[in-house]
């Protein structure tokens, strides 16, 4: 069965700078064919398998020899599910370059996966196989067939093999015995041209430094691809997070503005991602707030879990507010240490108080801090609603 996650393993894409630095500048058609080719390997990467298989019919059609292209487009229908399409563009390839031992693996794979047996064979292939006997094969296959039941060429036969063991006597008797028939001498000095050697070393060493030059340039194409594809994301969840801004959902802009999932925010792109989260997450946690204690005071029944989701309301409100000190944020703290000394955080709880006693001492909101805080130090549920 043909995996073509694993086989997309062995195309890279072609680093047309490098060919040219080394081998001129390549013509026109050929240099367009290998941009398309490297375009096709990038829209498969993002899933665009349909835009691929239209750069790659293009950059065949522009060099008809490109070979790699052709196999490449056959993976591509392969991901599309076209499978016919896929065997036409292997065997293309087979017909084309007998030497072609990926395509032919490709084509093997496909055709075990769907029961087939017969691979079609190239002309070449077939020539070797069918061409004519001559020569000595063809006297053999000749002197061997329903004629042999002829008593004369029973009797040539047999006189055939007479002579023969006459003539080996003879020859052996003339050979001493002390002596072999043939003799092979060992060269033990050869003579090296050192020009020659000088000039294997100086290519074995270039040969080296082409290797390592072209693993650097694959590195390199790998994290440039991975850089824009990371460019790409980052642009799709701006747009996504303005849109929704402007919809007025602050909350979901700025939980799409607020896990960047592990990655950094392009350089050129900082300032507008800048801009709008400073706008979107004041009023993302205002309303995170009025949800929070929407939540805490509606539940009358003292569940832990509701007094746990409304706990992380706050917490998310208290982590978009960062050093901005809003009108409410002592309050947030209070209802947040309540919340979470009734949900069984008792020591992010006690945090909480602490903060508020330490940030706004000598207030009303200290106070109830400070009584919430000293029941919790001495093992009790605290009080109030």
């Amino acid at each position: 069965m043909l995996d073509v996650k694993e086989a997309l393993k062995d195309f890279k894409p072609i680093d047309i700078e490098t060919i040219e630095m080394k081998s001129g500048k390549l013509p026109e058609k050929i240099a367009e064919a290998i941009k398309l080719y490297n375009r096709a390997l990038e829209d498969i990467q993002f899933k665009s398998e349909d835009i691929a298989i239209i750069a790659l019919k293009k950059a065949i059609s522009l060099h008809p020899v490109f070979y790699e292209a052709m196999n490449l487009l056959g993976l591509c229908y392969a991901m599309v599910g076209k499978e016919e399409e896929a065997k036409a563009s292997f065997q293309r390839v087979i017909e084309a370059d007998d030497s072609s031992i990926r395509a032919l693996e490709y084509l093997k794979k496909m055709q075990s996966q769907d029961g087939e047996e017969e691979i079609k064979e190239t002309p070449a292939r077939k020539s070797r196989k069918t061409g004519s006997r001559s020569g000595l094969a063809g006297s053999l296959a000749r002197g061997l067939g329903p004629e042999d039941n002829n008593k004369f060429y029973f009797v040539k036969y047999i006189a055939g093999i007479i002579i023969g063991v006459i003539i080996t006597s003879v020859i052996w008797c003339m050979v001493p015995t002390d002596r072999a028939l043939f003799r092979f001498e060992k060269v033990e000095n050869i003579v090296k041209d050192p020009e020659l050697v000088e000039e294997i070393a100086f290519l074995n060493g270039r040969i080296e430094e082409l290797e390592q030059d072209l693993k650097n340039k694959n590195e390199e194409n790998l994290k440039l691809s991975y850089d824009f594809q990371v460019y790409r994301e980052w642009v799709n969840r701006l747009n996504e997070a303005n849109r929704e801004y402007q919809d007025g959902n602050y909350t979901g802009s700025a939980s799409l503005l607020y896990d960047t999932q592990g990655t950094d925010v392009p350089e050129d792109l900082y300032d507008y991602y800048k801009s709008l989260w400073d706008v979107v997450r004041i009023r993302a946690a205002e309303d995170l707030y009025r949800e929070g204690n929407k939540l805490y005071n509606g539940n009358r029944n003292k569940d832990p879990e509701i007094y746990r989701q409304a706990w992380e309301k706050y917490e998310t409100c208290i982590s978009y507010i960062g050093d901005e000190k809003v009108s409410y944020l002592s309050n947030l703290y209070y209802q947040a240490g309540k919340a979470a000394a009734r949900c069984d955080e008792k020591d992010r709880a006690m945090e909480l108080f602490e903060y508020i006693i330490n940030e706004y001492p000598n207030t009303s909101m200290s106070s109830y801090a400070t009584a919430r805080l000293n029941e919790l130090k001495a093992g009790k549920e605290i009080s109030g609603s």
